[in-house]
């Protein structure tokens, strides 16, 4: 006669599915920067396979992927760069901003988490040319260029990971990891009786 399966054995898939989002919690501890990183490079490059897929004709990927990216840029036709003759998915200043930011945080990953973070102050003095840039083309006193809106959001988003990116990787280092769920030891069975 069979004997009927052990607890144990019956609780380990349990264990182990209430395990999983301990799991998937330290594994975004401990590649956060990398996400970020390629959050940014996926942004930048979806602004340049707007126009390249219009270029092939495939607008049927294009335009979505053009209005998506709508929720992070405006757009302005006239404060855009152009490929083969289509706009690309982000305007000038957003994308040197996101550019920016995909470069910054790939030194910092590729230094292994080591550039010691901006202090505040410079990181404002870093966001202040876009913000005069940005207020004074919106009131109608003078009318931005892309040189200056490629510096300024080149600069707010460098500024910005240097900032945060630092910061971020100190506040997670002062924290104690997630725990895993102990194994449990596994309890020897009798033997069955011939």
């Amino acid at each position: 006669m069979a004997s009927p399966a052990s607890p144990i054995k019956q609780s380990q898939p349990r264990r182990g599915l209430l395990a999983w989002p301990e799991h998937i919690l330290n594994l975004l501890m401990d590649h956060w920067a990398l996400i970020i990183t390629l959050v940014f490079g996926l942004l930048v490059l979806a602004a340049f396979l707007v126009p390249i897929l219009a270029f092939l004709g495939l607008n049927n990927l294009s335009k979505p992927l053009f209005y998506s990216m709508h929720l992070v840029c405006g757009q302005i036709p006239s404060h855009s760069f152009y490929l083969f003759g289509h706009q690309l998915g982000l305007c000038q200043r957003n994308f040197s901003i996101y550019t920016s930011m995909f470069l910054g945080s790939l030194i910092f990953v590729l230094t292994k988490k080591r550039i010691p973070g901006l202090p505040w102050w410079l990181w404002v003095l870093m966001c202040v040319p876009m913000a005069l840039d940005g207020f004074t083309q919106m009131f109608g006193w003078r009318e931005s260029n892309m040189f200056l809106r490629l510096l300024t959001g080149s600069l707010f988003g460098l500024g910005c990971v240097w900032f945060a990116l630092p910061l971020m990787h100190k506040n997670l280092m002062e924290t104690e990891p997630v725990p895993t769920a102990p194994q449990q030891p596994q309890v020897p069975q009798p033997a069955a009786r011939p």
